[in-house]
């Protein structure tokens, strides 16, 4: 095993959350403190009241009123991240860092000058491409234009300046290596799952009756309701389910505001089909899951990795989704995939599903396997710990190593 190291983990977001990216940085956090490492998160001033357990979490000051959940752009967040490099300067130095690990675009930008002024080396963690979904949180064209071209910049530029970079999806590793980030400091890890030790009873009957569904089939979407999540396709393809399942729900876990949604549902005059379950608890959440049919995921960008991906199919959930975005389903075997953007051929997955329940619940057994066997963060905190030893010249025992890469070869084998 490797040396305890500490290491400041840089969250240019709230946390914790419960969003995708957020999860991601907790949990890949703790297996490193179950590793035996120091993990300092260096964030902004707020977080929703979750445990970390094992995390020390330094914060930036609240010099203005900033509570803003939603990722995307914001006026006021260079000022935020100004604040944060101060405070990631403030922790390298105070507390002997070995190492900064960054998540998402703003937080390598924030770690360069203490980098340049530390010596420490700056490991990048892509969640996406900012050529995937920048351009997204724009309405106008103009403006999506000039978020397109600085989106390209940007991946042009921040990844390569870093010491080195992780990936969770395949396709990023091609996409900055053309680039010019070079190939040898790039490595694909996809993102893991908290599994959780604890046997969750569940009450179905309960929790039917809490949320008026009574005994209808349940479609689940859980996650955030950003522009790039393309509800908007969703909406799309479901009057045709509802027409044939006129009993059927769509029960919406979320932390966004549903408005704008539920105007598009209105639209289509599918509003009364749909069940919006705001700021769901973790285990809320769990219990939703375990009592619905079919899980969608309408996104079509295909640079990230949708952590609810991973929650569906470990709560033993089929998934619906497009093609190029999800990228740990397989088609035909642990769910069903439509072409991208064909929201006729999503409708007709959905109703293949709900018409054959028995092949659903075979799709969701297969998933299930397979993040068991794919997504264990105390495999992946294992490869992420060889990135340190290379970067720190720190050299690990030649039978840690041999036995270390046949045992990840093995947990991290993702099916494409």
């Amino acid at each position: 095993m490797l040396r305890s190291l500490n290491i400041a983990m840089v969250a240019a977001c709230p946390f914790p959350t419960s969003q995708g990216s957020q999860v991601l940085i907790r949990e890949l956090s703790e297996a490193l403190v179950r590793r035996g490492h120091r993990l300092h998160i260096v964030t902004y001033h707020f977080g929703e009241d979750r445990p970390c357990p094992g995390l020390i979490i330094h914060r930036i000051p609240e010099l203005f009123r900033y509570k803003k959940f939603r990722s995307g752009p914001e006026i006021r967040k260079p000022l935020l991240d100004l604040l944060l490099s101060r405070k990631l300067d403030e922790v390298v130095r105070l507390q002997q860092i070995d190492i900064i690990h960054c998540h998402n675009y703003e937080a390598p930008v924030v770690a360069f000058p203490v980098r340049f002024l530390r010596k420490v080396p700056v490991v990048y963690h892509s969640h996406n491409t900012m050529s995937d979904e920048f351009y997204t949180y724009f309405r106008l064209k103009l403006p999506q234009i000039l978020a397109r071209g600085a989106a390209h910049l940007m991946d042009r530029l921040i990844p390569r300046q870093a010491d080195f970079v992780i990936a969770i999806n395949r396709a990023v590793v091609d996409f900055l290596a053309n680039l010019g980030t070079p190939v040898g400091k790039i490595k694909f890890i996809p993102p893991g799952i908290d599994f959780g030790d604890e046997i969750v009873e569940i009450d179905e009957a309960l929790i039917r009756s809490r949320l008026e569904l009574g005994k209808c089939p349940i479609i689940v979407y859980a996650g955030n309701l950003d522009g790039y999540q393309r509800m908007d396709l969703l909406v799309e393809a479901l009057p045709a389910v509802f027409k044939s399942y006129p009993q059927a729900r769509l029960v919406l876990l979320t932390s966004s505001d549903p408005e704008p949604f539920l105007r598009i549902a209105a639209a289509k005059e599918i509003t009364a089909s749909i069940v919006v379950v705001r700021n769901p608890s973790f285990q809320l959440t769990r219990e939703i899951l375990s009592i619905s049919q079919i899980a969608v995921n309408p996104r079509i960008s295909w640079s990230g990795y949708p952590i609810k991906l991973l929650n569906y199919m470990a709560a033993g959930l089929p998934v619906v989704a497009f093609q190029g975005a999800a990228p740990c389903v397989v088609d035909e075997s642990s769910g069903l995939l439509a072409p991208a953007g064909d929201t006729d051929a999503f409708s007709r997955l959905l109703l293949r599903l709900m018409d054959h329940p028995d092949e659903a619940r075979t799709f969701g057994l297969t998933g299930k396997e397979v993040i068991q066997r794919n997504h264990s963060w105390d495999a992946i905190a294992v490869e992420i710990e060889n990135i340190y030893a290379k970067l720190l010249n720190i050299a690990i025992p030649a039978d840690k190593r041999h036995s270390l890469v046949a045992s990840n070869r093995k947990a991290l084998s993702v099916q494409d």
